[in-house]
Formats: C-alpha cells, sequence, structure tokens
C-alpha cells in the first residue's frame, strides 16, 4: 500500500460540543476483508505464467497482456473468477500461433478449477467481531461481483448469519452506494462501509455521505488501490479485531452532526 496516505479522523473541536456517534448500520466487502481472496489470483497467475513459458518466455509481457485483457473483459462482462479463467484463455490465444493449443486449454481450466473451489475461511477474530458487532448494529454484506459466487462464499464462510442481508452489484461506485442507501433506508451519517478496497469501499462511500472503515490488506488487487487522503468521516484500524473499539470511540460536532 505504498501509494497510500493512512490518516485516522481528526478531532480538534472542544471537548464540550463532542458527541459519541452510535453507528446505525455497517456495510462490509467481502474478498480481503471478510476472508482471503486476491493471494489465490495471484497463485493462479503464477501457474499461468509458467504454464506459458514454452509459447511466451517473458513473464512481464504475460502479466501485460493480462493487464490489458482483464482492462477490456470487465467492462463488458463484469468481474469474478469464471470471467477471469476466460480472460487467461484470451490471454492464452493471443500468444499462440499453433494448430492444436487444447492441452494449454485444459492446463488453463485446470488452473481455474483450483481457483473456484479454493478454501473460504474467515480471517483471525472475524466471526467472532461480527457476532459482537451483530448485537449493536445492523450488519450488511456489500460487495460486487458475480452474485451467485459471491453469494455461495458468503454460505460456504460460515458468515451468512450475521448478515441482515447480502448486496452484491456489478461496480461499487458512488451511485451504488447512493442506490443501496435509498434501497435499504440506511442513514448516511451513522452508516460506515467496511474495507480493504480504497477505489470500491472508501472513496465512494466518503463521496456518498457515508462513513468509511479502512483496513488495509497486503495483497490487495492493484486494480482496487488509490490515494487515500484525510476525512473527517474515515477511519483507519489495521485489523478487523479492533472495529468495535474504533467504532465505539469515533466522535463528532454535535452540530456537524444535525447538518448531516
Amino acid at each position: 500500500m505504498a501509494n497510500n496516505e493512512i490518516f485516522s479522523p481528526a478531532h480538534t473541536a472542544p471537548a464540550a460540543s463532542l458527541d459519541t456517534l452510535r453507528f446505525d448500520a455497517l456495510l462490509f466487502d467481502a474478498d480481503d476483508t471478510l476472508w482471503e481472496n486476491n493471494i489465490y489470483f495471484l497463485r493462479a497467475i503464477e501457474e499461468f505464467v509458467a504454464l506459458l513459458v514454452p509459447v511466451a518466455p517473458d513473464p512481464r509481457e504475460v502479466q501485460r497482456v493480462l493487464t490489458e485483457v482483464e482492462h477490456e473483459y470487465i467492462p463488458r462482462r463484469g468481474y469474478g473468477s469464471r470471467n477471469f479463467i476466460d480472460a487467461l484463455h484470451e490471454v492464452f490465444r493471443r500468444f499462440y500461433s499453433g494448430a492444436d493449443g487444447r492441452a494449454f486449454s485444459l492446463a488453463i481450466e485446470a488452473i481455474g478449477e483450483q481457483l473456484l473451489r479454493h478454501p473460504v475461511e474467515p480471517m483471525p477474530g472475524v466471526a467472532l467481531t461480527l457476532a459482537t458487532l451483530a448485537e449493536r448494529h445492523r450488519l450488511l454484506c456489500f460487495t460486487k461481483g458475480d452474485r451467485e459466487e459471491q453469494s455461495e462464499k458468503l454460505e460456504r464462510s460460515g458468515l451468512r448469519v450475521f448478515f441482515e442481508r447480502i448486496e452484491v452489484v456489478e461496480e461499487k461506485d458512488t451511485a451504488a452506494y447512493q442506490k443501496l442507501v435509498r434501497r435499504r433506508g440506511l442513514k448516511r451519517e451513522s452508516t460506515a462501509m467496511i474495507g480493504n478496497s480504497p477505489r470500491s469501499d472508501v472513496l465512494p462511500a466518503l463521496a456518498a455521505g457515508l462513513w468509511a472503515v479502512f483496513i488495509p490488506h497486503r495483497y490487495t488487487w492493484e486494480r482496487e488501490e488509490g490515494r487515500v487522503d484525510p476525512h473527517h468521516r474515515l477511519i483507519v484500524t489495521q485489523t478487523f479485531s479492533e472495529l468495535p473499539q474504533v467504532l465505539s470511540a469515533v466522535s463528532v460536532r454535535t452540530d456537524a452532526l444535525r447538518q448531516e
């Protein structure tokens, strides 16, 4: 996360004018917030690059073309493991000029099968923390990608029981947050989005008038990175288990709370 500047909220008003904020609803990202995800894509890419050595010996060129294909595919086809696997096939086709690439195609499908079946295990402290937070707040899972895949991963994780609803959208931009607020009757001034992605969790949530809790993850997908600047509705914590403590410690100016 070297390209991020991380800040915690600063409260400079006199103590007499501060009120503790009680969050009504908490929105949670799924991949790389509740469980590991991108590490499995990185492993798949490593295996794919090794597979293509006979036809594409330069790994940097393979990575470049894969990024190019993903940028082409995602706006048209969305996110998800199956679309990623299809992207691997397309990268292979752009390098391979032989008559029969069936062996490569089968190997790519094998890589994809491992990706589709990767473990979905909650990160340390996630289940216990969600159980604690569910006693005080509405919990919603707000994620993007393939609806069936994301819903199935939440069930496999064993965490579905903690969430009032799961919302899966094609893109988590400012408009998506605004629609979610209206659809679920959320109060912007007392709703927080919690996740590891500046691009999908932090920046659009703040733009939509919500709070954002940024939990940096060392393996966040580079497409999800972004610059995080100071903001009075931004909270930063290094571990999921710290959420109850940091959320209960948020204070705001009484007049600002009324205005927002």
